[in-house]
């Protein structure tokens, strides 16, 4: 089924398609900065600015683009050393950036610690103690948050990631070893509060209500408990998006109804200013961005017509449903050189030798013809980084993000030699 979604990519007047193919060649990625901008905007504006977003750079980590969304994003949320830098390169402030990720290297919490990260979510007792023998060592305190494992298991939530044995964070029981060595270690740590992840693709309002609400009560317990004042509390994030049905996604304005109250009341149980924050990646990025290749050939087999593009799973593995996917689905997608054509069942197919390179399974598509263009759409998050780039050799696609209006080369092609 074809897309019924804001044709940005086919608008006349700010992008012509074909031109683009021309300039830059097949397959290319294509994102804009602009929808990225105005769905973070529209976030804080529906919470009533109580709540900051960061972007999540591991869902599209392209220079271009954080550097697009870096006067509108009120920080990053990384998982890397390689993030970490490439937040500094794009411009972002150290002080606004999250890190987390359950093995954390010396040499990347060293890093951390000089640079300034505003937040280190630790997520064992080894994490903490290392950043407390880091930072005396370096002469610096070093910020940490307290990545929770929370008892509570949020079943509303597609990949769940927390609520049960997992390797992300500290488990909600031996929360108080922990904060007694935050405790201990204050000549070398600054406690800046908690984090807690539920989980990814969460499509119910009640589920982040949920899930907002048990973090908020274990923030509550931690400062009467111990003393320590939470001034950042990091929500998480998860909030779902389809990439395979328009217009299916977490509805903003009406968890922003139940939500609003519970942040104010929040902010309210302090005189001290806090920081709450949500980190956000697919839901800001997915509709931003699409992936075009050409129809290269065509043929049948035993009653099934196969299309051949020059693009495939080694570009874009989630497309192909091998990268996080439950159960194959196909992607929305279009043909953007003939979208009038009669409508035909058929099958996408990459140009690897292995049998799963299929960008769209069964999908009733325009007619395509040798030369079309034919997008993938909602492919602005877990697309190239997230995929074997190198498999079988081939050229990686241009990215390209367009932001006020004008595209610019995000990320060049690069062939296999270019790796050697």
């Amino acid at each position: 089924m074809e897309s019924g979604t804001a044709d940005w990519w086919d608008d006349s007047k700010v992008i012509n398609i074909d031109e683009v193919a021309e300039s830059y060649g097949t397959p290319f990625f294509l994102y804009t900065a602009d929808a990225i901008n105005q769905r973070i905007n529209l976030i804080r504006e529906s919470m009533d600015n109580l709540v900051e977003v960061f972007y999540a750079v591991k869902a599209n980590p392209n220079l271009g683009l954080l550097k697009a969304v870096r006067g509108t994003a009120d920080g990053l949320d990384i998982s890397s050393g390689g993030e970490l830098e490439q937040a500094a390169l794009a411009g972002f402030d150290m002080a606004r950036i999250s890190f987390a990720g359950p093995a954390k290297s010396s040499q990347e919490l060293s890093a951390s610690i000089k640079r300034g990260v505003g937040c280190i979510s630790v997520e064992s007792m080894r994490e903490l103690m290392k950043c407390a023998e880091l930072a005396k060592q370096i002469g610096i305190k070093a910020n940490v948050l307290i990545r929770v494992n929370p008892q509570f298991l949020n079943r509303s939530f597609g990949m769940k990631m927390g609520g049960r044995p997992i390797q992300f964070g500290i488990d909600e029981e031996d929360l108080g070893m922990i904060l007694h060595s935050v405790q201990e270690n204050q000549a070398h740590i600054n406690f800046q509060g908690i984090h807690i992840y539920a989980g990814s693709q969460c499509f119910e309002t009640a589920g982040v209500v949920e899930g907002v609400e048990n973090t908020l009560r274990i923030a509550t317990e931690i400062e009467s408990s111990t003393g320590l004042f939470c001034k950042t509390v990091n929500l998480g994030g998860g909030f779902g998006v389809s990439h395979t049905e328009n217009n299916k996604e977490l509805d903003l304005q009406a968890l922003a109804v139940e939500l609003l109250p519970i942040l104010r009341n929040f902010h309210k149980s302090s005189p001290n200013k806090r920081e709450i924050l949500f980190e956000l990646g697919r839901y800001l990025t997915a509709d931003a961005g699409i992936y075009v290749s050409k129809v290269i050939s065509s043929k049948e087999s035993r009653g099934k017509t196969f299309i051949m593009v020059d693009g495939g799973l080694h570009h874009h593995l989630a497309a192909a449903g091998t990268f996080g996917a439950a159960f194959r689905s196909n992607f929305l997608i279009k043909n953007l050189s003939r979208p009038e054509a009669p409508v035909v069942s058929c099958n996408i197919a990459g140009p690897s030798c292995n049998p799963t390179d299929l960008l769209a399974v069964k999908v009733d598509l325009a007619k395509p013809e040798h030369g079309d263009l034919i997008a993938v759409l909602k492919s602005g998050s877990y697309g190239f980084t997230a995929s074997p780039l190198l498999f079988l050799g081939r050229q990686t696609p241009a990215e390209l993000v367009v932001h006020n209006g004008e595209i610019t080369l995000g990320r060049s092609p690069k062939t296999i030699l270019d790796f050697n």
